[in-house]
């Protein structure tokens, strides 16, 4: 009986030290991710799709973000210990007989603000002055323009960059 009391105090002991700031909840704001879409470079307020679309990160421990999605709109994250941030966005035209690759590198160069949120969430980093880089391939590039819709990136309501294509 005393084993089972003193258990039962041990364990009410190690709840008693969480408290509620020690667990961040799914709702509070955290560092926002870069929120990109795709549209139609003969009518830009058209949405159009980009077909097997992948994403990676484009630095020597290249890290693949997205993988072969057809989609019109992506959410990536930005450096949050830089001012910029390297991506290459790939293409792949896909036939009976070949796969063609089309790789784009866009460079975001941006300033950082950290700001606390709490002990459980610690700090967020919000964006500011995203200015993206298109590396010019001539007429290679599939990617035609990039226009910046929101500067800054504190949250994902909407894109903050469209890309052209």
């Amino acid at each position: 009986m005393a084993k089972r009391i003193i258990f039962l105090l041990l364990i009410i002991y190690a709840f008693k030290g969480c408290t509620k700031d020690d667990i961040c909840p799914p709702d509070t704001a955290t560092t926002a991710n870069l929120v990109i879409a795709f549209n139609d470079i003969a009518n830009p307020s058209n949405t159009k799709s980009v077909n097997v679309l992948s994403v990676i990160t484009d630095n020597d421990d290249a890290v693949e973000i997205i993988s072969f999605e057809n989609t019109d709109e992506i959410a990536i994250p930005l450096n949050t210990t830089s001012d910029t941030t390297k991506y290459l966005f790939k293409r792949s035209l896909i036939s009976s007989s070949d796969t063609i690759n089309n790789i784009d590198k866009i460079t975001f160069v941006y300033q950082r603000r950290e700001d606390y949120v709490n002990r459980a969430c610690g700090f967020k980093v919000e964006y500011f002055n995203i200015d993206p880089v298109l590396e010019s391939e001539g007429t290679e590039n599939w990617i035609q323009e990039i226009i910046v819709n929101r500067d800054i990136v504190n949250d994902e309501n909407s894109a903050h960059i469209t890309v052209l294509h």
